[in-house]
């Protein structure tokens, strides 16, 4: 935390009129300075900046100077800060802080680094073969300057010799030597490869992406290399590109995330400045509250069209959903199988790739079509299993439209009512252990993961125990022994053999100080999504599909058992259950 005591003496020692003097050309008049709004297009100045802030008469704007930094920018309040005590030249105190800072002199070394790097891209025949590289992916002069693309020659301590000033715990903890734990010997981390500085919001080198070309490419090395963690960077934060995002777009409000460093330098090549990539790891809820915090209104999610990518697009489903608050939207794009966006811009030019980003998949549709794919949804139990699978991700969302519009669409697919939809949202959370009555002292076992399917038949029976007499004698003994699987549907199937008339109350009371209580009050406190004859059919239909599975897989079991068995009487056993035949293996006994 920064104390307000600071910032109220920061505010009173910065001139706003040199702040925002050095972003909008400003004439004296009086008191006041005056310029044309950096927020809004016009031609007669209305944006006026005094000793204690600016106001546009225009547009309405107003503020401090923190606040200019933080709307033209989007600088986070911290950053601000930060920004402002630079200015002023005086260093940011912290209380309480949960990260450490980074201190100058490893700042320094950062970007002593890269300028080395940017210097070895230009001298040699090893820089000669990397700008020969960059050329023939398409990228020119102004955009490798622009992103201080460098260059890692070979050797294994050309960085530590060049930068040795800075001593080899300082350069080790910047990320940009490795030490040999055995031999106590340090060496370059990065040789023999593009080198990508990864700068921070305010434009520091905080860290490098290095990326094999040429021979190198052949050697069986890791694409790409990225830098530690270390106390000025986090690459499960760090959005590499983003800095050169906001500097390309005064009022950057969409950024299209992509994986890779050439992605982002291959689309800003063709004019597609707001590409931002991850960093080797999967965009995470840190990146979007990043994003978010930024005042960037639309995240674009561009992935490849195959199983990964659609993978990796569900995990950022998860992860943005907490941040998803009103006026923030996130969508997907997915590129032929064979295509990145690299190749994809090369090949089709910057218009196409921007109308692949029009056509995005808003997340909402994007998350209905995942969770519905592979459901059939003419039958109750499939409605009711879409339900049950989308719910407990809706319930992540904060209220607002996207929650509103998500409940509304799934209600019309389930074939369900929205405000029992909205009651389970408002129960669908873990029982606190307490209330289950247990002694405070017994462990509690984890329990078996169950199916969506078990979890379904449960909602059902705790619910609604007479659902069971729906199910003819023949299929209600194949549910039975399909659900000895799960244990405490099996419990539950067994008592409600032993008391028929049992009521959700008198289930509950059976399993007070069970280690099951706990879940099986949670599902009575919950809503069914279906009702009546629909329940009815949906339970019959998922008890039938349950029971067929456990058959089946019971029978495969059995078949290699009995493939793998010398015995004549377990072939005939085989024969004899499943009435089917059994091929043996080719040394086993003949039958007659």
């Amino acid at each position: 935390m920064i104390p307000q005591s600071f910032i109220n003496d920061l505010l009173e020692r910065v001139d706003p009129v040199e702040v925002v003097g050095k972003r909008v050309q400003l004439k004296q008049v009086g008191s006041r300075h005056t310029g044309l709004c950096p927020f809004h297009e016009e031609k007669t100045p209305s944006f006026h900046v005094y000793p204690d802030g600016y106001h546009c008469f225009g547009c309405g704007a107003h503020g401090t100077a923190l606040g200019f930094l933080m709307d033209l920018d989007g600088l986070t309040f911290p950053e601000a800060v930060e920004a402002l005590a630079d200015i002023v030249g005086v260093e940011v105190p912290r209380q309480r802080a949960n990260t450490p800072r980074m201190e100058p002199a490893l700042h320094d070394a950062l970007e002593a680094a890269a300028e080395r790097f940017r210097a070895w891209l230009g001298d040699g025949a090893e820089g000669g073969a990397a700008r020969a590289y960059l050329k023939e992916r398409g990228l020119t002069t102004t955009i490798i300057e622009g992103y201080g693309i460098g260059l890692a020659p070979s050797g294994w301590e050309r960085l530590k010799n060049a930068l040795g000033s800075f001593g080899e715990n300082r350069l080790v903890a910047a990320g940009l030597l490795i030490r040999n734990e055995d031999s106590g010997r340090t060496y370059d981390r990065f040789r023999e490869r593009i080198v990508f500085p990864i700068r921070n919001p305010r434009g520091r080198v905080v860290g490098f992406g290095g990326r094999v070309f040429g021979a190198g490419a052949a050697t069986g090395q890791p694409k790409y290399l990225n830098s530690p963690d270390t106390d000025a960077f986090h690459k499960g934060r760090e959005l590499y590109g983003l800095y050169e995002a906001r500097q390309a777009n005064r009022r950057l409000q969409s950024v299209t995330v992509v994986e890779g460093y050439m992605d982002v330098v291959a689309l800003a090549q063709h004019g597609i400045t707001n590409a931002v990539a991850t960093l080797g790891t999967a965009i995470g809820k840190a990146h979007f509250d990043a994003l978010f915090g930024h005042r960037i209104d639309e995240v674009v999610c561009c992935f490849d069209g195959d199983d990964a990518g659609r993978a990796a697009a569900w995990k950022a489903v998860d992860a943005a959903f907490p941040a998803l608050s009103a006026g923030r939207q996130l969508k997907f794009v997915f590129l032929p199988d064979g295509e990145d966006p690299d190749t994809f811009v090369r090949r089709h030019g910057a218009e196409g790739f921007r109308e692949r980003t029009l056509a995005a998949a808003p997340v909402a549709d994007y998350f209905l079509d995942s969770v519905q794919s592979g459901l059939e949804l003419s039958g109750p139990h499939g409605r009711a299993l879409l339900c049950d699978l989308a719910v407990p991700h809706i319930a992540r969302l904060p209220q607002g439209e996207l929650r509103s519009q998500l409940v509304r669409d799934l209600a019309r697919l389930g074939q369900t009512e929205t405000t029992l939809l909205e009651r389970r949202l408002r129960t669908d959370r873990p029982i606190d252990d307490s209330r289950a009555l247990a002694p405070a002292s017994a462990p509690r076992p984890a329990p078996a993961r169950q199916s969506k399917r078990e979890e379904f038949l449960l909602r059902c029976l705790v619910k609604q125990p007479q659902v069971v007499n729906c199910l003819p004698a023949s299929a209600r003994a194949g549910f039975r022994q399909a659900a000895e699987k799960s244990a405490v549907l099996a419990k539950v199937v067994g008592f409600i053999d032993d008391a028929p008339d049992a009521d959700t109350g008198t289930l509950l009371g059976r399993f007070v100080g069970d280690d099951d209580y706990a879940q099986l009050a949670n599902i009575a406190r919950q809503p069914l999504l279906v009702e009546g004859e629909a329940l009815t059919a949906g339970f019959a239909e998922a008890a039938g599909l349950y029971a067929a599975e456990h058959e089946r897989l019971a029978r495969a079991a059995l078949v290699r058992q009995v493939k793998a068995s010398e015995s004549k009487e377990d072939l005939q056993r085989l024969r004899h259950a499943y009435a089917a035949p059994v091929e043996p293996r080719a040394n086993a006994p003949a039958t007659t």
